[in-house]
């Protein structure tokens, strides 16, 4: 009997033992990975105040130290960097800048130029804009051209509101981040029209018009109008993933990196039609402005094909901890990539449409294709990095209720000894041309 009563402690402590190494090691697991283990809480924008609100000195000071605590803690720079001489420069400049009493827009321009130091198209502040100038016009080669139809006319802009658009380049470049030179060229295009922009700058503005001059001598008053609502493409508001055949030809239109059901179907047809010797595909990520990087795998999937590994670093914060559920709130997690060869599929003949709008995760698509060997790009440069920050955290100020965005990862491409800022395309063309150069290309 005594014997037994051993032999069943025996028992009961070595359980108990496993049982206790094996939590440790998924506490251990759990500490050190980045999961989302705890309650996360929810967007914390607060309803934006009037752009005329006056914040006192105390109000901005001390709305500028909780940005400044918020990115030191959150964004992966600081992980990156040794010399942050520079970083203080520009941190000094904000602080310099909100040292008086000011209005929320005052306040939200010296936050924006203070979060451009960063480069990092997912960090910045929402620059609330209400009202575009009737201007039909476009940005090209270095200047902003007075189009008709659609199309740009011989004419260009001089001056708006008696500024020249050089000096609201200016205001453009240091207010709106940039990763690259085609980020700078699609900032260029859509803000110049906003009034916001065009007050910072200094545009004289008089009942909601102001006058255009043109490099051909003559002039125009356009007015300000609100945005029309766009209409949703799903009941849900996202961006619709489908598919149909062209000929031959399996093209996805892929409007957003949602990990979905939606995306599963569109995932499990391309498959049927490669299993049925379906050789030719056409991916679209012309204005995908990004998600979940799983789709992007799954289509590659769908085809018989592996993505190449990103290198990925996750820097843990307070406010990652917040939105993202993780155990720590400091130190980071890096995750090495691989550039080694990946299964191809040598059967398909892949092409994706590229252009300025294809940002975040749909870049990485493109990335995908180009490092893994894959297929071609068509059409222009995205205006994300092909080795980028990400994963945006939100964060709003006490007083001013300015609302912003800030990376808390960092993503470098499978090659990583390419440190190349835009990723050409192989097939260099006008994006609403980007189709059919791909279908020309298909058909050889």
């Amino acid at each position: 009997m005594r014997e037994k009563k051993r032999k069943g402690v025996r028992r009961w402590t070595v359980m108990a033992l496993l049982t206790l190494l094996v939590l440790g090691i998924a506490a251990s697991l759990l500490w050190f990975f980045p999961l989302g283990i705890l309650p996360a809480q929810g967007d914390p924008y607060q309803t934006a105040l009037p752009r005329d609100h006056m914040l006192t000195a105390q109000q901005v000071q001390q709305d500028c130290q909780q940005c400044i605590r918020i990115v030191e803690e959150t964004h992966p720079y600081f992980l990156l960097e040794e010399d942050l001489t520079a970083y203080e420069a520009a941190k000094a400049q904000y602080l310099a800048a909100a040292s008086a009493e000011m209005t929320v827009s005052d306040l939200e321009a010296a936050t924006a130029e203070y979060l451009c130091f960063f480069g990092d198209g997912h960090t910045g502040v929402s620059l609330m804009e209400t009202e575009y100038l009737n201007l039909p016009q476009m940005y090209k080669d270095g200047k902003t051209w007075l189009c008709q139809d659609g199309e740009a006319t011989g004419v260009w802009v001089e001056t708006i509101g008696n500024v020249s658009v050089e000096t609201i380049y200016q205001t453009i470049d240091r207010l709106v981040p940039a990763e690259n030179e085609m980020a700078r060229t699609k900032n260029r295009d859509q803000r110049i029209i906003r009034r916001g922009i065009l007050q910072r700058a200094g545009a004289e503005i008089t009942d909601s018009q102001t006058v255009v001059t043109f490099s051909d001598g003559t002039e125009a008053v356009y007015s300000f109008e609100k945005p029309a609502q766009a209409v949703s493409q799903t009941a849900s508001g996202s961006p619709v993933n489908r598919w149909y055949m062209d000929g031959d030809v399996f093209v996805v239109d892929f409007n957003a990196c949602n990990d979905d059901e939606e995306l599963k179907a569109v995932a499990a047809e391309l498959q049927k039609a490669v299993e049925a010797d379906c050789r030719k595909v056409i991916i679209d990520v012309r204005g995908n402005g990004g998600g979940n990087s799983n789709a992007c795998t799954r289509l590659l999937n769908a085809m018989g094909m592996d993505a190449p590994r990103y290198d990925m670093l996750v820097r843990y914060s307070p406010l990652a901890r917040q939105q993202r559920g993780y155990l720590r709130t400091d130190g980071q997690y890096r995750s090495r990539g691989s550039n080694n060869p990946v299964k191809g599929n040598e059967l398909v003949k892949l092409a994706v449409l590229c252009d300025r709008y294809t940002f975040s995760s749909a870049t990485m698509m493109c990335v995908y294709v180009r490092d893994g060997g894959h297929g071609v790009l068509v059409g222009e440069p995205s205006s994300n990095m092909p080795s980028a920050y990400g994963d945006i955290l939100s964060f709003s100020l006490t007083h001013s209720h300015v609302n912003g965005i800030i990376s808390h990862k960092q993503f470098i491409r499978p090659d990583e000894n390419n440190t190349e800022r835009m990723l050409e395309p192989d097939i260099a063309v006008d994006p609403q041309a980007a189709y059919e150069a791909a279908m020309e290309w298909l058909a050889q």
